[in-house]
Parts: structure tokens; C-alpha cells; sequence
């Protein structure tokens, strides 16, 4: 999902399929890996800040280059090396004894994005660097859930060539219709995990003034039908409102 100069994707780490709908929910299956894309489209630096299941994750800030993609497989804290993944509504080894059916941010991705104000001096780490930002504070903090969701470094998830002239289409190259997806597809609500090990690291870097309103692009990641997920879909653009949670399930 993309707002103004930012956007926000949910991609597959390695192999696996996710799916992204108008509506903001990103369709999953239990146990997939993922990483957070994200993409600063503009000409000035920015922060970026990011909850999911209501628990920052970018407790320092992560700094995004102008004009660049960054891929963040895990939390930035110190100690916090597994690779994010999703599981199911309902596991109380990572969500704690209600399973996370009390979270109303279960499955909520939060990324809040401030720029850099121009004409500030800056230096740059390494190009392969991921930075982190160590010298501005005051960022807004939201509200704290009523039950935010625990993170357990111990839990294991169960053509057309150029120039060439297109050939006409025939009545089999025509693509079927794309079958609509429907509440039935959402299976159950979800939240993040972690798994494995990540080798991601951090480097600081300094900021100077960033500008005061942030831009917010809000997903939520909910356990979609394998149906749903086999099919191909086009990104959606912005929506004003958080997307929906699914009702909580024994």
C-alpha cells in the first residue's frame, strides 16, 4: 500500500505466497515468514516507526535513504534475532493465556513516516548499511493495546519483447475472471511470531529535523483460505480506515 512519497508491502521470505486486498488485509497461511518492504519514493530521508500486533518493533526508528527500498526482516531491539512470522489466533506460547483473541491490534501493521527537513548537512553510512536513527526524539507514541502481543524468539512455525509486434489475443489467451474475495476467504485473525535466525543488523545514523505530522500506512495480516491465495491480485491504493479484525474464535 502506498501513501504519498511511502509505501508499505508484506512479501514472502524465501518462498511462500501472501496477498494484499483493497480492504487492507494482507491474506497469509500460519507459519509463513515474512519481510516488511518498504519504499521511501521521495527525494529526502525520512524515519520510519512500526508497530505490529500493537508492539514497536522500530523502537530507535528506521531511517529510509531518499529514493530507496528497504526490507526489514526483524526487530531493531538488541537480542531480537528471529525472522517475523505469522501465526494463527489462538497460540498461547507467543500471544500469552487469551491466545491474543483480546488484542484488538492483532495483525495490525503500523508504519508511521516523518521526512527530514531539507537543506540539513547529512552523512551516510555504507551503501549495504541499514540505519537506524539515534538523535531525534519526541516521535508520537500511539496508545498502548490493552493485551499487545508477546514475541518468542524460542517458537518454531509448525513478455512482450521491445519491438516485437503483440500477437492477437485468442479466445484461450483471454484471462478468466478473477473470482472476488469475500469474507469467507479470512479464515481467522492472526498476529507475528518469531522464528529462526536473522543476520539483519543496524548501524546508528544522524538526523536533523523532521516534520511534525507523520504519514500512516496501517495493514493487517489475517489467515486467508489457500483459494484465495493461489489467485493473483492487483495492490490496492490508500484506504482511510484500519483494517477490520476478524471476530475472535475459540
Amino acid at each position: 500500500m502506498r501513501v504519498g512519497d511511502f509505501s508499505v508491502e508484506v512479501v514472502p521470505y524465501l518462498e511462500g505466497r501472501v496477498r494484499e486486498l483493497e480492504s487492507g488485509h494482507v491474506l497469509a497461511r500460519p507459519g509463513q515468514i515474512y519481510r516488511l518492504r518498504l519504499r521511501n519514493h521521495g527525494p529526502l530521508r525520512a524515519v520510519v516507526d512500526i508497530d505490529i500486533d500493537g508492539k514497536s518493533v522500530t523502537a530507535s526508528r528506521l531511517v529510509l535513504r531518499p529514493w530507496s527500498m528497504t526490507e526489514l526482516e526483524r526487530p531493531l531491539r538488541d537480542g531480537e534475532h528471529g525472522r517475523f512470522t505469522i501465526v494463527g489466533e489462538g497460540n498461547e506460547a507467543v500471544f500469552g493465556p487469551d491466545g491474543g483473541r483480546d488484542n484488538e491490534s492483532l495483525g495490525v501493521i503500523r508504519a508511521a513516516f516523518q521526512r527530514e527537513l531539507p537543506n540539513y548537512p547529512s552523512i551516510e553510512p555504507a551503501d549495504d548499511a541499514i540505519s537506524f536513527d539515534r538523535s531525534v526524539p519526541g516521535f508520537p507514541v500511539p496508545d498502548s493495546p490493552r493485551r499487545p502481543s508477546r514475541f518468542s524468539p524460542d517458537w518454531s512455525p509448525p513478455m512482450n519483447i521491445a519491438g516485437a509486434r503483440a500477437p492477437i489475443p485468442s479466445v484461450d489467451r483471454v484471462p478468466a475472471q478473477r473470482r472476488r474475495v469475500t469474507e469467507q476467504d479470512i479464515e481467522r485473525a492472526a498476529g507475528t511470531g518469531l522464528s529462526g535466525h536473522s543476520d539483519q543488523e543496524f548501524v546508528p545514523i544522524h538526523l536533523g529535523p523532521l516534520e511534525n505530522e507523520a504519514t500512516v500506512i496501517t495493514l493487517r495480516i489475517v489467515i486467508g483460505s489457500e483459494e484465495a491465495l493461489a489467485e493473483d491480485s492487483t495492490r490496492p491504493l490508500h484506504s482511510q480506515h484500519a483494517p477490520v479484525r476478524p471476530a475472535a474464535r475459540p
